[in-house]
């Protein structure tokens, strides 16, 4: 079974938002150390922005956070819409890839995450979250996202990545 990885709308405007920079930043750690081992097994990471943070891209704030770890092979993938993978092309290149389970990381908890999360769940995906790799508005919010749904641990994914 192949894998990829989601990093969703952690960019500057999206911290700038947040009411909880701490743990947003907190996120970034798990983030890049997750994204890590996918690309040393070859998985793909896959860098979702979403075009209505700041003034879309080419803007400051529709960047990536510079914390966050990146690389020339990561697929970008543009979103209007909370889900990620409704009206993109996100679907459409994880078969091509032939991902058929995706972790989910990024902001926010009880948005873009919540509702990408279900929409990979809807497109016949297995489906995680990272642990400790999701941020939200709302802590409380993020907190009961990783107590409702699956999470997978960076020391899971390397005992799977053996």
């Amino acid at each position: 079974m192949k894998a990829a990885f989601l990093i969703i709308d952690m960019q500057k405007g999206c911290r700038e938002f947040c009411k909880c920079q701490r743990e947003f930043d907190e996120a970034v750690d798990y983030i890049n150390e997750a994204a890590k081992l996918f690309r040393e097994n070859g998985l793909p990471v896959v860098k979702i922005l979403d075009i209505e943070v700041g003034k879309g891209p080419g803007s400051k704030e529709f960047e990536f956070v510079d914390s966050i770890t990146t690389d020339d092979d990561d697929i970008i993938i543009y979103k209007e819409y909370n889900n990620a993978f409704f009206k993109t092309e996100l679907s459409d290149k994880l078969h091509e890839l032939g991902v058929e389970f995706v972790v989910i990381s990024g902001f926010a908890a009880e948005y873009c995450v919540l509702f990408s999360y279900n929409g990979a769940k809807e497109m016949g995906y297995g489906v995680s979250l990272l642990q400790n790799g999701i941020a939200g508005v709302e802590y409380e919010e993020v907190k009961k996202m990783q107590l409702l749904r699956p999470v997978v641990s960076i020391d899971a994914l390397e005992y799977f990545f053996k």
